[in-house]
């Protein structure tokens, strides 16, 4: 059967709304508020309550009336509401039924710290790739947290303690510190022999956080002070500075394991150095069960993750 469309009918099948948002939509008045839905989901309600928004601002409509207590239904939200719940039931079941028999495929956008990003999951897509051509991985690097909402991400790795615990998260791993210098370096200025003498040395320095710069030692009280040679803003651009011969610095093992095995960096009192391995995690807002290609993902990088 031809179905006729009206002129502006194009238009408006294109701005309909997303599978996601009307979800977000269903559970919020299920659970009878976002605290709550965002409890059974796994995800922040302030996620929740700007993906109703953006819902509602696609309709041209307001949904629902919220208040400090509670949250109601406006007469649009009650004639959306059984239609929404329809399509999310329905989609669903065929999400399930083509999870059983089809390969992951689609985009994937990962955002990573850019040091992680270079080392650990560059070098190893390919692999990734041949296990799973159809799946589009988009790389987003950055050293900041990012919203994963406003960025459109659909992981986002970060390292040491999590901010927005409300995400589903996923451990990884963890990053052991290495202090290095490269030796011609320290063949012009001097191999320290015991910590206190990486006090005549000089250090490359984060910008922040500065917790990086403070170095701690078994057996010695304070901090060891090294006079700074530059400052800058993220670890690959330290790592880069250390390779030129700029001084030394704390980075995390999986940016500098290759250039210790190469030769081109030493390590300095590893054995001695304190400073705390990084907890290393995957924050994501959809359950793995319903995107196969995240899964498929996760898996993959969480079985050799880089430290």
């Amino acid at each position: 059967m031809n179905r006729q469309l009206g002129k502006g009918s194009l238009r408006e099948m294109h701005e309909l709304p997303q599978t996601r948002e009307l979800a977000a939509f269903v559970a919020v008045i299920e659970a009878g508020g976002f605290a709550e839905a965002g409890r059974h989901l796994g995800v922040a309600p302030s996620t929740l309550s700007r993906t109703v928004s953006r819902l509602e601002g696609l309709l041209g409509v307001t949904l629902l009336r919220r208040s400090t207590r509670a949250i109601e239904l406006t007469p649009e939200g009650r004639d959306l509401l059984a239609a929404a719940q329809d399509i999310v039931t329905r989609t669903e079941a065929l999400a399930d039924l083509a999870a059983r028999g089809s390969a992951p495929r689609g985009p994937l956008r990962v955002n990573a710290p850019v040091g992680f990003t270079l080392h650990v999951i560059a070098p190893r897509l390919a692999e990734f790739h041949a296990l799973y051509p159809d799946v589009e991985v988009t790389l987003d690097m950055t050293d900041r947290p990012v919203d994963l909402i406003d960025s459109h991400a659909d992981v986002a790795i970060r390292f040491g303690p999590l901010s927005d615990s409300e995400l589903l998260q996923r451990p990884l791993g963890k990053a052991p510190w290495r202090l290095v210098a490269a030796p011609d370096y320290l063949d012009r200025k001097g191999w320290p022999e015991q910590p206190e003498d990486l006090s005549r040395l000089t250090q490359v320095r984060f910008t922040s956080p500065q917790h990086i710069n403070t170095l701690r030692f078994d057996g010695i009280r304070a901090p060891v002070i090294v006079p700074a040679s530059v400052h800058a803003e993220n670890g690959e651009a330290v790592r880069s500075l250390i390779l030129g011969g700029m001084g030394i610095a704390r980075l995390s093992e999986f940016m500098v394991a290759e250039d210790i095995a190469a030769g081109r960096l030493v390590p300095l009192f590893t054995d001695r150095l304190l400073a705390a391995p990084l907890d290393i995690t995957a924050l994501y807002l959809t359950r793995v069960s319903g995107l196969r290609r995240l899964a498929v993902f996760l898996d993959w990088i969480g079985a050799d993750p880089g430290a």
